[in-house]
């Protein structure tokens, strides 16, 4: 079986700090993500680097599909796609090609060890996207406890909202600097995002739009927040306290809100 990328250029792969990286080397995380996925699904793996996940992720998913940036590992997995028909690659920034990948090779599931310095603008463009099995991600223990946050807690956010609009979230595990090598600063977390079935509302952009406008101003109470869009008369018919702050609201009042403002 594959054994991923040991060396490069006769010397061990070197994590480039301007995409991020740090290459995941704990066995037992890898195996608890590896096998939460369906023998036979068809996979989307994002970042996959020196292979920790990909050399398992090969002998499990049907069809695998990675989106690499880096111009070392994009050649190295294109050549061992000559090899495995299952297997094939995007050379290319995923916040440049997610959506247009996603469409043309319609994974199952999505999985990957996010890049820490894009972690949110591309958590923001998965929630937003529908995959039938899931998503495996794997994030900075802060933006996971962000995602995963409810209601009326300090770090609940905009992406806490958003990531309820197609998904349930839960902590698959926690992962301490020394699972990784170049060793990070800070603690990791792989969260598992479920699709709930449940119908919405409300769109996800216009969710989004009316998170980002309700957020903007954490501080401030969600009346001056929308001064100008929503009336007390707007307020009253929605059954929402207008001096409440805006992580004081769960997701149905966000979306309930995004519809009105969309009505």
């Amino acid at each position: 079986m594959l054994d991923g990328i040991k060396t490069y250029s006769g010397g061990r792969a070197q994590a480039k700090k301007s995409l991020g990286q740090h290459f995941l080397r704990d066995v037992q995380a890898i195996r608890r993500m590896v096998e939460l996925l369906p023998a036979g699904a068809s996979v989307l793996e994002i970042g996959p680097g020196t292979g920790a996940l990909t050399k398992d992720l090969i002998g499990r998913a049907g069809r695998l599909t990675l989106i690499e940036a880096d111009d070392r590992f994009a050649a190295y997995w294109a050549e061992q796609a000559e090899k495995y028909s299952q297997l094939s690659v995007v050379h290319a920034d995923v916040l440049k090609v997610l959506e247009d990948a996603v469409g043309r090779c319609a994974p199952e599931w999505i999985v990957g060890n996010l890049p820490y310095n894009i972690s949110g603008p591309l958590t923001a463009r998965l929630v937003a996207l529908q995959v039938s099995g899931g998503m495996i991600l794997m994030y900075q223990k802060e933006v996971a406890e962000r995602l995963r946050a409810g209601p009326g807690s300090r770090v609940y956010g905009g992406l806490s909202v958003l990531v309820r609009h197609h998904y349930e979230i839960s902590k698959l595990l926690s992962l301490p600097p020394g699972a990784f090598s170049p060793s990070p600063k800070v603690h990791s977390q792989v969260v598992v995002l479920t699709p709930h079935g449940r119908s919405s509302v409300c769109s996800f952009e216009a969710l989004q739009r009316t998170v980002r406008q309700g957020f903007a101003h954490r501080r401030k109470t969600l009346n001056n927040n929308f001064r100008g869009v929503l009336s007390a008369d707007d307020w009253q018919r929605l059954c929402i306290d207008a001096a409440k702050r805006p992580e004081q609201l769960g997701y149905d009042a966000w979306a309930a809100i995004a519809a009105y403002l969309k009505s």
